[in-house]
Parts: structure tokens; C-alpha cells; sequence
């Protein structure tokens, strides 16, 4: 029978695989953990520690019928799959689904190796040892984690450094800019905007002069974390997966890539709904021996799409994209009821098994 594996156990590689489950083909999974952790919920955790609020094992939210192999890729190449149990699994059609790397306070890797309650535990220290917190980078990750340590720790002094002239970038619209640095303003965040940060060790500096910090974190925005290969023409220089808008690898039609890994231009979970049903019909017309693909848009940086940002609980902004591409602001309380209250505890898992 015709054998599509997916690589990677992150948001898409689990609902893809629910999805495909209905193809005439033997679905299966490899991830690198029994656990899968739902990362934009992940910036709260250091003052809740409730890691029932992120985390959910990979079989709970996987349908039985697809195949689970918790194991690590040592290489793929056009043929099969090399595991570290010295196994390997041909594929017909593979997906990676491997998503990117991130700095602390969000960092996956260290959430599986430490246990996210033990690593949850350790950035919580750090945070209560710390009385002056440098941010540097003021991307959506940046903005939501100086709102959260600002509000949760009121008496700390947080320092957020974005090297744009106003805080976040081209992908989100003024208003809702204009909105996110006032509500940040208010918490007591200090702002240092247009300055490229200088990183030496854990010392921060702007222009030779030295900024106070007792706890530095870097969110700069993520790197792609593809998975190891042998196959030439994978990845560009920011080893990215090179795909075309059907999702297909370039270098490799019958590899599939979709997420952070990629160097599609869109991030996050926005447009999962149309990107699912893209790549699972463009799957299915491989199983039938068809090639009536379906094609994403290919957007270009600093498009804009539907967003929310969060500022700490009880503030957030954001846009909302109308027909003919017009974007208007969101309100807050509608960005405050739809994320940042709960960062969508309580509701991620059926993310996983849309299907």
C-alpha cells in the first residue's frame, strides 16, 4: 500500500496526519517525543507552571489508525528514512513538519530534554532573581513575552530593544503598533527602539553603553529546524526547506514540507485551515496517480494577515483582514477574549485533531 510518512510532531504534522488517515495509503508519524507542546501557550508558563495548560501526549491526539514512532532522524534521503534504533522506513511520499528552533523562554528542545515542568520551574527562577530583564527583539514573540513578565512581575524592571523605529514590524498595521507600545508603556516597559542591540555573554549594550541586565532574553524570531539530510538542494543558506506553492520540495517533488521549516513566507497557524487541505488534496492526488495539483498564494514578507497580539492578560491588539485586502484594527477586548486571557489553554488540543 502506498506509504506517506510525516516527520515531526508539532501542530501540523499531527493534524495532518489525522487528516490523511482517510487516504488509501498507510499513514506514519515519527516525532522525537511521546509529547507534543502547543508553543504560543508556552510564554505564560513561568508563572502558572500548570504544564497540563501546553503539553498533551502525541497519541492522545492522534488518530489510531495512523502509525506513531517516537524515534530520532539521523538522515533522509530520497528513499527511506535512517533512525537511531538503526531502523529505517521507506516512504512513498514524506512530509516534514519540523517547524523552527526558538530561543528561551519558548524553547521546544529544552521543554522535551528538561521536562517542561523542571525547565518551567528554571526560567521562573530566573525571572524572580532577576531585577533588570533585557528583551531584545520586538517581533509579536518579543511584545508578548515583556507584556506577560510586566505584568505578572510589576516591581521587575523589563527593557525591551527592537532595532525598528516603532515596536513590531511591517506584517502588523499602525494602529494596532500604535496600540501594543502604549499598552506596554503602561505596564512600565521601558522602550529602546532603533538601536541594534550589541550581545556579549549575557551583557547587553546599545552604542557602547552598557543597559542593566540580570536576565537576557534573546527573541530575535526563530530559525528553521529541518531535519538531517542527504539530499542536495533541501535547504537554502538559512537552511530552510525550499518548496513551490503546492507545498512540494523543489529539489524533491515527491518530499512535501509545510510550517516554520519551509521558506514560505507566512508563519504560524493563520492560514492552517486552507494549507491543510492544500497539501492533504495534493497528497491524495499522488495516491490516485493524478497530478491536479492545488497551489497556495505565494505571499511576499510583511504581508498582512489576520493577527492578535497579546500584552500580558488583559491587554492585547491586533488586525482583521476584510475582502479586497483591507485590514482593519481589532478591537482589544476582542484580542483579549480570543487569546490573551488564556493563550488558548483549554482549547489547543482540538487544533491537533482537526480533522
Amino acid at each position: 500500500m502506498f506509504q506517506i510518512v510525516i516527520v515531526g510532531s508539532g501542530f501540523y504534522g499531527i493534524a495532518l496526519a489525522n487528516r490523511l488517515q482517510k487516504l488509501n495509503a498507510n499513514i506514519t508519524l515519527i516525532a522525537n517525543s511521546e509529547r507534543t507542546i502547543f508553543l504560543p501557550s508556552t510564554i505564560r508558563l513561568p508563572f502558572n507552571k500548570d504544564a497540563s495548560r501546553v503539553e498533551v501526549l502525541v497519541k492522545d491526539v492522534l488518530n489510531s489508525n495512523v502509525e506513531l514512532i517516537v524515534d530520532q532522524v539521523l538522515n533522509i534521503d530520497e528513499e527511506r528514512i535512517e533512525l537511531k534504533s538503526n531502523h529505517s522506513i521507506a516512504y512513498d511520499r514524506l512530509v516534514i513538519a519540523t517547524g523552527a528552533e526558538w530561543d528561551d523562554p519558548i524553547c521546544p528542545d529544552k521543554f522535551l530534554q528538561y521536562g517542561i515542568e523542571t525547565y518551567a520551574n528554571e526560567l521562573s527562577a530566573k525571572i524572580e532573581k532577576a531585577r533588570n530583564i533585557v528583551i531584545v527583539g520586538g517581533g509579536i514573540v518579543g511584545v508578548e513575552v515583556a507584556g506577560e513578565i510586566a505584568y505578572h512581575c510589576p516591581k521587575k524592571t523589563v527593557t525591551l530593544i527592537h532595532s525598528r523605529d516603532k515596536i513590531l514590524n511591517g506584517e502588523v498595521i499602525e494602529k494596532a503598533r500604535d496600540s501594543v507600545q502604549s499598552q506596554l508603556l503602561n505596564l512600565g516597559v521601558k522602550l529602546i527602539l532603533g538601536k541594534k542591540a550589541e550581545i556579549k555573554g549575557d551583557s547587553v549594550s546599545i552604542d557602547g553603553s552598557q543597559i542593566p541586565c540580570d536576565h537576557l532574553i534573546k527573541a530575535t524570531g526563530p530559525r528553521a529546524n529541518p531535519p538531517p539530510s542527504s539530499i542536495k538542494g533541501l535547504l537554502n543558506e538559512q537552511r530552510e526547506i525550499v518548496i513551490s506553492a503546492t507545498f512540494q520540495t523543489v529539489s524533491t517533488p515527491k518530499i512535501y514540507a509545510i510550517g516554520d521549516v519551509t521558506n514560505y513566507p507566512e508563519r504560524g497557524l493563520v492560514s492552517r485551515h486552507s494549507w491543510l487541505a492544500t497539501i492533504c488534496h495534493n497528497l491524495q492526488e499522488d495516491v490516485n496517480g493524478t497530478s491536479n495539483y492545488r497551489s497556495i498564494k505565494w505571499h511576499k514578507r510583511n504581508f498582512k494577515a489576520n493577527v492578535g497580539i497579546s500584552v500580558g492578560p488583559e491587554g492585547g491588539a491586533g488586525q482583521i483582514v476584510l475582502p479586497f485586502g483591507i485590514c482593519i484594527n481589532a478591537p482589544k477586548f476582542l484580542i483579549v477574549k480570543s487569546k490573551s486571557a488564556t493563550l488558548f489553554c483549554g482549547r489547543f488540543k482540538s487544533l491537533y485533531s482537526y480533522y
